[in-house]
């Protein structure tokens, strides 16, 4: 064979372990590319995914906070409100029990409520039935011929400027205050009975006074 022919083998030789190298080194290349391009996806895929965690966590609490404000505010102005309607409603209140105890048939019927609760809660015994002092004799007689009859002695009423409507029965150091002033004296629990009444009937329909 020529030297040439040999040359040219040689040569070829040479090309075609070249271009086998290149296409593993290329194939190579690209694998890796490939790898390093889907570690780079999945890591933007994770850092995305914890920002969007990150900040539906900051959205929800961005939304409670807000919440708990707007909750806030809003107990704040139902606070104030109930504030204002009770400071309307508490001379409305005194006003209404005391045109009670001056009209003589809601007078009769807040007396014998309190003579009944007497009789339930009461010893027997002397009994001093304290009461306004325009209330009339002709009213009480009938209660002391009663009480008489249910106590084995007369009570004794007795006319008291400090009353101003209802009544107060003491008896044996025991007091059963049924008057005006005693009912308004638990201003607590009134208030929380009218804020019952004004949550059941906020328009005032149906709620007598």
């Amino acid at each position: 064979m020529k030297l040439e022919e040999r040359e040219r083998g040689l040569l070829t030789l040479v090309q075609e372990y070249r271009d086998a190298e290149c296409r593993t080194l290329l194939e190579t290349a690209r694998a890796e590319a490939k790898t390093l391009l889907a570690d780079a996806y999945r890591r933007a895929r994770a850092q995305l995914h914890q920002r969007v965690v990150s900040e539906r966590a900051n959205a929800r609490s961005r939304l409670h906070a807000a919440r708990a404000e707007r909750d806030t505010r809003l107990r704040a102005s139902g606070d104030r409100a109930n504030t204002r309607l009770l400071d309307l409603a508490w001379p409305r209140l005194h006003e209404a029990l005391s045109r009670r105890w001056a009209v003589k048939e809601t007078r009769a019927i807040w007396s014998r409520h309190a003579i009944e609760q007497a009789q339930r809660l009461l010893p027997t015994g002397l009994w001093t039935v304290r009461h306004p002092p325009d209330w009339s004799a002709a009213e009480w007689e009938p209660f002391e011929a009663e009480l008489t009859q249910v106590l084995g002695q007369a009570p004794h009423f007795r006319a008291d400027g400090a009353v101003s409507a209802g009544l107060v029965i003491e008896t044996q150091g025991a007091v059963l205050d049924a008057s005006l002033e005693g009912l308004m004296r638990d201003r607590r629990r009134l208030e929380a009975r009218l804020l019952a009444v004004l949550a059941r009937h906020p328009k005032g329909a149906g709620v007598e006074t």
